[in-house]
């Protein structure tokens, strides 16, 4: 099931993260989906050849890449603003340890969360962490769903290779783990 298929809110009503965590649930986005998980762990394959210990999941929505990596063997720190999201992380994966801020690690995995931020929200956490390595993922499509989805920075992907550019981070490579629209960047 997608995003695409389930029961979403009018246009003009805001998600609340309570729609929110169970919209991704009924969509598959979850640690208990099997297919899911493959994706995740997927990622964590194409990322394996990494000098990476340490890893950050900003944003980590139901916590399956955060999961991938943590059973994969790496040290795993989560962040996510969401109360019913950290709920659901703090009954379901119990073992990931939730941050109260961002910190820096080797890797930060930043999914599907910038377009929820606005561009001094950018700023303001690359001011606060420094990771080494980023896999960042945000769509560049535009939908009637923007709004109450909290899409509210939605950039084309030169724009976003350009941001990065000017956070002092470099575009190692382009992949297709977990979206097609999936970058990997390094501090410079």
């Amino acid at each position: 099931m997608s995003l695409n298929t389930v029961n979403i809110p009018e246009q003009s009503a805001m998600v609340s993260e309570e729609i929110f965590l169970k919209t991704e649930l009924e969509a598959g986005i979850s640690p208990d989906n099997k297919e899911f998980m493959n994706l995740a762990f997927g990622l964590v394959n194409d990322l394996k050849s990494l000098p990476v210990k340490s890893v950050m999941d900003y944003g980590a929505g139901t916590g399956a890449y955060a999961e991938a990596f943590h059973v994969s063997g790496y040290e795993v720190t989560i962040w996510e603003k969401f109360k019913a999201h950290k709920e659901y992380l703090s009954n379901r994966l119990p073992h990931l340890k939730i941050s109260d801020k961002p910190i820096t690690t080797d890797l930060m995995l930043f999914i599907e969360v910038a377009e929820h931020m606005t561009d001094k929200e950018l700023d303001k956490l690359f001011k606060a962490i420094q990771p080494q390595y980023i896999l960042f993922s945000s769509t560049s499509e535009r939908t009637v769903w923007d709004a109450a989805w909290g899409h509210i920075n939605v950039k084309e992907q030169p724009e976003w290779v350009e941001l990065f550019e000017k956070k002092g981070y470099r575009l190692v490579r382009d992949t297709n783990v977990p979206t097609s629209w999936s970058k990997l960047f390094e501090k410079k």
